[in-house]
């Protein structure tokens, strides 16, 4: 959906406009779409509004998809099958990533035994939806080969070493 929409923008305003969107990353649709209006009210130069109408355009588009398909999606950056905010998340994730190591062990839980059933663990790199549970970026889980392999495949999530 968003590739073909993309593709009829500049590289100029492409850029102009991701860098919109990453600014409003962490907004919920109402308020990022808030902000670009108060933005165009004040804003005089036809280029800046241009790029502005664009992510407008974009947050309207994505918060009508989000509303049928992924519920659950509050935050510009939550959306799935978008790299806009990819390389913005990354540079924030070492923040959290060694406070809860209780799922590191796979041993008490049951889940363990999985393994030797080709069971592969994984980091969630993107927010996602996998056979209808909601996997957090920075999440581990354990997940058949097949399905490992189409997660990374994807670029949602990555090999758990």
């Amino acid at each position: 959906m968003n590739e073909d929409n993309d593709k009829s923008l500049s590289a100029v305003m492409l850029k102009a406009r991701n860098k919109i969107l990453i600014e409003f990353g962490d907004y919920s649709f109402d308020q990022a779409l808030d902000e670009i209006k108060n933005s165009l009210a004040t804003e005089k130069d036809r280029a800046k509004r241009l790029t502005l109408l664009s992510a407008k355009s974009w947050i309207i588009r994505n918060k009508v998809y989000a509303m049928m398909h992924e519920p659950f999606v509050y935050s510009l950056n939550e959306l799935e099958n978008t790299n806009i905010f990819s390389d913005f998340e990354a540079d924030d994730s070492s923040g959290l990533n060694g406070l809860f190591d209780d799922d590191d062990d796979g041993d008490g839980d049951g889940d363990g035994d999985g393994d030797g059933d080709g069971d592969v663990q994984v980091t969630i790199t993107k927010t996602t939806t996998h056979n209808g549970v909601k996997l957090l970026k920075d999440m581990v889980v354990s997940v058949s080969k097949d399905d490992a392999d189409k997660l990374v495949s994807d670029k949602k999530a990555k090999y758990f070493e």
